[in-house]
């Protein structure tokens, strides 16, 4: 049977571990590496983990999709249309907000698209980085134009975002692409 003493040991010991576990999990993050010497006792990052509140670099601008079409019947293109708008915030974006990881992907395949076209790689269109985007426009241009369109073309855009001052600058345009029939 534990005495009261040791069951008040046993408990300040416990809240001791969290709340010093807690400080370097914290301290951890920070951007500067100093704080990274506790870390090498947990080098697979298991009991220490590894994010980082304070980025490195932070984002300046977002990177915006759009879209145009290629009318079947007269083959004027449509105007620009922002393929995936960027969704308002809201607080309660602080607890639950899903369709990020989709912003954040389509950052990532713009970055990579963007890095490859700057490379000595000639035709980018075979890539990945290129197909996702396209296949991302054209289910949009699908859903918005089903069976009025003969072909899309994308291009990606580095703005602001909710900082309208700063100019847009166009970084890929993709060439047309023709929309075959779902049926083909």
């Amino acid at each position: 049977m534990r005495t009261e003493t040791g069951r008040d040991a046993v408990t300040a010991l416990v809240i001791g571990g969290l709340a010093s576990w807690f400080v370097v999990t914290v301290a951890s993050q920070h951007p500067q590496r100093v704080f990274d010497r506790v870390r090498r006792y947990d080098r697979r990052g298991v009991v220490i983990p590894d994010w980082r509140f304070f980025a490195p670099e932070p984002g300046q601008h977002d990177l915006q999709m759009f879209h145009r079409v290629l009318r079947a019947g007269d083959g004027v293109p449509t105007p620009w249309l922002e393929t995936a708008p960027i969704a308002a915030r809201r607080w309660s974006h602080a607890a639950w907000f899903p369709r990020r990881r989709q912003d954040k992907a389509m950052f990532e395949i713009s970055n990579e698209l963007c890095a490859l076209v700057n490379l000595p790689i000639g035709d980018p269109t075979p890539t990945p980085a290129f197909r996702m985007p396209r296949g991302f426009a054209e289910r949009a241009v699908r859903t918005e134009y089903s069976g009025v369109a003969r072909g899309f073309q994308f291009m990606i855009v580095s703005s602001g975002g909710y900082d309208t001052d700063v100019e847009p600058e166009y970084l890929f345009l993709s060439p047309f692409a023709r929309l075959e029939s779902v049926d083909a």
